[in-house]
């Protein structure tokens, strides 16, 4: 499916008919990461892959990528963040276990794909955003 995203997915049923999302969702729809600098006309790129696994597993991938605008933390004028996430997530039903090795994603139900996507791109975000220590008007300490 590619184009218009639809707002609430079934998870283990994409994964079942082995479909992929493509497309964009505008910044406007991402409460958490406008609270972090993302525009509200700023598209979030879409790429994503459900898979049925050999022995009944799903599996989610795929890449998500947007550009959010933050303050660097070294010299404290603003810059332009590119931020991608590469989810790769084990979907899990009922009270299955969860694999230390992997991550996992517990799904009992449709989800917002909003939801699934604003975790993702949060938990690829660097704690602390510098610039690359060449354009930073602040030198980088020696060490």
């Amino acid at each position: 499916m590619s184009g218009r995203l639809p707002q609430q997915i079934d998870p283990i049923r994409l994964a079942d008919e082995g479909r992929r999302l493509a497309g964009e969702i505008p910044g406007r729809e991402f409460t958490r990461l406008r609270d972090q600098g993302l525009a509200e006309n700023e598209p979030v790129r879409i790429d994503l892959r459900f898979e049925k696994l050999p022995g009944g597993g799903r599996r989610l991938r795929g890449a998500i990528r947007t550009r959010i605008e933050v303050q660097c933390q070294r010299c404290l004028e603003s810059m332009v963040l590119e931020v991608e996430a590469q989810p790769d997530i084990v979907l899990l039903t009922g009270n299955a276990a969860v694999p230390d090795e992997v991550d996992a994603l517990t799904i009992d139900g449709p989800v917002r794909l909003v939801e699934i996507v604003e975790d993702e791109l949060l938990l690829a975000m660097p704690m602390v955003p510098m610039h690359d220590p060449e354009r930073c008007s602040t030198p980088a300490p020696v060490s």
